[in-house]
């Protein structure tokens, strides 16, 4: 069996250890959910003509290394705009659930100023390709060690960065990559593609906050006016917080024709507790 993030079982979905979290071995990243949820949107949707322009993944618990399915519901099947609701279970526990706007595509002649801008960020080509955690310093890339026995999706994914570091906290750019399919037999689409690499927006513009805090996202909220060309997704992500724990972040989505749309995540401080001495 090829490697992939998921191998289909009937209308269960098993994860492979690529769709892990470096939150611990027993749970998902949240890139592969979502991936999943938008896959399950793509499929319920009957029309090409429809283009999802919205899809938000509330990340209600974590979800667990285990078998899984999704659900899908027409909220509101009108002419011109439609809702699709997903809901991803494990066992009998929706852990994860997504609501999906599309919007029916028509012609329209637009003046170049309303049209998005040709790129401005460099493409992947010629950039070394690190992991994650490798931050950019002044001097270079330094590579942070990675936590032991923490791989996952975050180790599987290739990262080609264009800014961001310890001295840029809060700021990141990257372009990312996966390179092995999303569900075992299947080629990875757009969507699917853009909606499981959202999540990392966090990751590019993480908060330093006090020792053993970090801010964990809720959602995840992608919005595209076009969906992305290529293999290799570009964010350039942005946070800010409050002292009483709350923040978000927002991320610039780009191919290598420029912008095709962004993701905001809402952030909470996540306290690690740390091991008590006997």
């Amino acid at each position: 069996m090829e490697a992939a993030i998921f191998i289909p079982d009937g209308d269960r979905f098993i994860p492979t250890d690529l769709a892990r979290s470096p939150w611990g071995p027993h749970v998902l990243h949240g890139g592969p959910p979502a991936g999943l949820l938008a896959r399950a949107v793509e499929r319920a949707n009957p029309d090409p003509a429809f283009h999802v322009a919205r899809m938000t993944v509330d990340l209600f618990r974590p979800v667990p290394k285990a078998p899984l399915h999704v659900t899908t519901e027409f909220v509101r099947e009108g002419r011109r705009i439609a809702v699709i609701e997903a809901s991803l279970f494990a066992d009998e526990t929706e852990v994860s659930r997504a609501s999906a706007l599309l919007l029916r595509e028509s012609e329209v002649d637009l003046p170049d100023a309303h049209l998005p801008p040709p790129p401005s960020l460099p493409g992947p080509d010629g950039i070394p390709t690190t992991g994650l955690s490798t931050m950019l310093t002044e001097g270079g890339a330094a590579p942070i060690p990675p936590m032991p026995g923490a791989s996952g999706f975050h180790t599987t994914i290739e990262v080609r960065r264009i800014g961001g570091g310890l001295a840029t906290a809060g700021h990141g750019t990257a372009w990312i990559r996966i390179p092995v399919p999303f569900i075992a037999g299947e080629e990875i689409t757009p969507l699917v593609r853009v909606a499981a690499t959202a999540d990392f927006g966090n990751a590019l513009g993480h908060i330093r906050a006090g020792d053993g805090i970090g801010f964990i996202n809720a959602d995840i909220t992608l919005y595209l006016h076009r969906m992305p060309l290529g293999e290799w997704i570009c964010l350039d992500s942005q946070s800010a917080g409050q002292p009483h724990g709350v923040g978000l972040v927002e991320s610039m989505v780009h191919d290598e024709r420029g912008p095709v749309g962004r993701v905001v995540q809402a952030l909470l401080a996540n306290r690690r507790e740390r091991p008590t001495q006997a």
